[in-house]
């Protein structure tokens, strides 16, 4: 076996075990030392989608799109179409680029030619609103500026390692840049990454939310174990081999009943399903809903904008108050809670809010408040969003 392939082969276990940096660490390298590895550039898009790196994501996507002489991989379609599903210009050159890669079926090559050609008329329709030069302000680069963008792994394996340790040093120091580097420490596999996270974990000085993300990548760096988390005056152990609560830097499952709830009460609103069939599955807390009733949530097709504002809510609270987090019960008052808090957003930004008045019982304004609790810029930022559109 090449050393090329024990790189890989370390990142597919690293995956395995869910330490996503390291993996990461792993396939970048085999990547450099080989850009014709098409398991490493797999690997590595996957593993920056674990740890929820959209902008490497797209840097990496665009790169990988850009070197002549790969083989087709449609695992990352999924990616490619999520990612710049806001940018047809984009989305359209890296299709064009695709369609020339070796193994790609026919089929494919004409399926991916006529959306690469839907996406042009869409980008064409944009420009002949807002002009090219506004819409590349907003952040709608080309494929080859996308690909020319820095990202933290070439930092890691070009700069000194020293240096490196030296300037996150002064990060963490930093409240604004800590959390970049407990982010970009994950993904440094060494004893040093290591006992800078477990300080970071006991370190009060450092925000609540940078001390879990610390916890975190402790676990994808690849350390298992127990690890001190230093929170509310008081010491915590975790289990970095199976943590309690959960530790995520999605939305824990737990919410999940909560989230479906929302999606439960936008049905009804938009008809879909009728009052007594809200109440019947609103008031309960089980986790699966019967198929004809998640198929109906599909259909309220709540805005995955509004989506997004509840997970990020619920994820910037978890953050904040790990592990000491609320045991989710009562997921009617939760997802009130919710749609509360998605109301405002949309209301305050211009947006229709076709889905009426939410439930206003004092629980459901007491989780409302907890989840704002940890996200004070949540109002101004609306007013933001709200004068950016108006500019």
């Amino acid at each position: 076996m090449s050393r090329n392939d024990e790189l890989t082969g370390y990142g597919r276990h690293h995956l395995q075990m869910e330490s996503y940096g390291a993996a990461a660490f792993c396939f970048y390298r085999a990547i450099k030392e080989n850009e014709f590895n098409g398991n490493a550039w797999n690997g590595l898009i996957l593993s920056l989608s674990l740890m929820r790196r959209e902008e490497e994501i797209r840097t990496t996507l665009a790169r990988f799109a850009l070197q002549p002489g790969l083989d087709f991989d449609r695992d990352l379609l999924t990616f490619v179409f999520m990612m710049w599903q806001q940018n047809p210009h984009a989305l359209a050159q890296w299709l064009r680029r695709v369609v020339e890669f070796n193994g790609i079926p026919e089929k494919d090559q004409l399926a991916f030619t006529e959306i690469a050609e839907d996406a042009e008329r869409a980008y064409e329709d944009l420009v002949a609103k807002y002009g090219a030069e506004s819409l590349h302000s907003r952040g709608m680069l080309t494929l080859e500026e996308y690909a020319a963008r820095p990202i933290q792994l070439d930092w890691l394996l070009e700069a000194p390692v020293d240096t490196i340790y030296e300037q996150l040093q002064w990060w963490l120091e930093d409240k604004d840049s800590a959390l970049s580097a407990v982010r970009l420490l994950c993904m440094l596999p060494d004893t040093r990454s290591e006992k800078l996270l477990r300080r970071v974990c006991r370190n009060v000085a450092i925000e609540p939310k940078v001390r879990t993300h610390a916890l975190l990548a402790l676990r994808w760096l690849g350390v298992r174990g127990n690890a001190k988390l230093y929170k509310f005056n008081e010491s915590f152990v975790i289990d970095l081999d199976n943590p309690k609560p959960e530790l995520t830097i999605s939305v824990p499952a737990v919410y999940k009943p909560a989230l479906d709830r929302v999606k439960l009460w936008a049905a009804k609103e938009k008809g879909l399903v009728m009052p007594e069939v809200y109440e019947q599955y609103a008031s309960t807390d089980e986790v699966q809903l019967p198929p004809e009733i998640v198929e109906k949530l599909d259909e309220a097709e709540v805005p995955p904008l509004l989506q997004e504002v509840s997970h990020a809510l619920i994820r910037a609270a978890h953050d904040e108050y790990y592990p000491l987090v609320p045991t989710i019960s009562g997921t009617r008052q939760w997802s009130a809670a919710l749609l509360m808090l998605m109301k405002d957003y949309a209301v305050g930004i211009g947006e229709e809010w076709p889905y009426g008045e939410p439930e206003q019982d004092e629980t459901a304004k007491q989780h409302r408040n907890w989840l704002l609790s940890a996200s004070p810029d949540f109002y101004p930022s609306i007013e933001e969003v709200r004068k950016l559109k108006e500019s």
